[in-house]
């Protein structure tokens, strides 16, 4: 039963920027809730982790306060995901001072990720920026980490460390201008 859940899970994650699917975050919720408490760790998913990660973030705040009154995402999230999701954006700006390099790709699964390092040169390896990830709501958090009137380049890659592969694309264009849109307000500089 908890394998066709999951594999439905994961089918249904391929309707990514359409906006919050709430049927699908609801349901990973209470999948990941149920798991917790009956502290089934061996079934910790990563894939079912970056669903509802990713869905949250699609969310509208009243959404969002719907799903809250459901089940306690910031808890699943924060806790029972944590060794499943890259990690929460906190930021040294000193080693931004330079510059910051911006990526983004599409994953097999549907959905797309983000990665910033600092330095205006491109000289990051592919498993750098894998292990940077970040989910579209979390990028927006780091951006407004940043110190001012840096500049950001978006997908200007051009060392490969590695033959893992990565194809940089950006996102739809809904996303690419509320990305633009944060930047702007940050008092930060985007070249792409």
């Amino acid at each position: 039963m908890e394998k066709i859940f999951f594999i439905s899970l994961i089918l249904l994650a391929n309707h990514v920027w359409a906006e919050c699917n709430f049927n699908l975050t609801k349901a990973s919720g209470k999948y990941l809730t149920e798991l917790e408490n009956a502290n089934l760790r061996s079934y910790q998913n990563r894939s079912v982790c970056e669903v509802l990660d990713q869905e949250f973030g699609n969310c509208t705040k009243s959404q969002i306060s719907k799903l809250e009154n459901i089940l306690n995402i910031k808890e699943i999230l924060g806790n029972y995901c944590q060794p499943h999701l890259p990690p929460y954006p906190s930021t040294n700006k000193d080693k931004f001072l330079k510059g910051a390099q911006l990526f983004s790709w599409k994953a097999n699964e549907g959905y797309y990720w983000f990665a910033i390092l600092a330095g205006e040169k491109p000289q990051n390896n592919i498993n750098e920026i894998i292990e940077n990830k970040l989910s579209y709501k979390h990028l927006l958090v780091k951006l407004g980490q940043l110190p001012s009137n840096i500049h950001i380049n978006w997908n200007s890659f051009s060392y490969v460390g590695n033959k893992r592969e990565i194809r940089f694309s950006l996102p739809p264009q809904v996303i690419v201008k509320k990305i633009e849109d944060k930047i702007a307000k940050e008092n930060l500089i985007l070249s792409k």
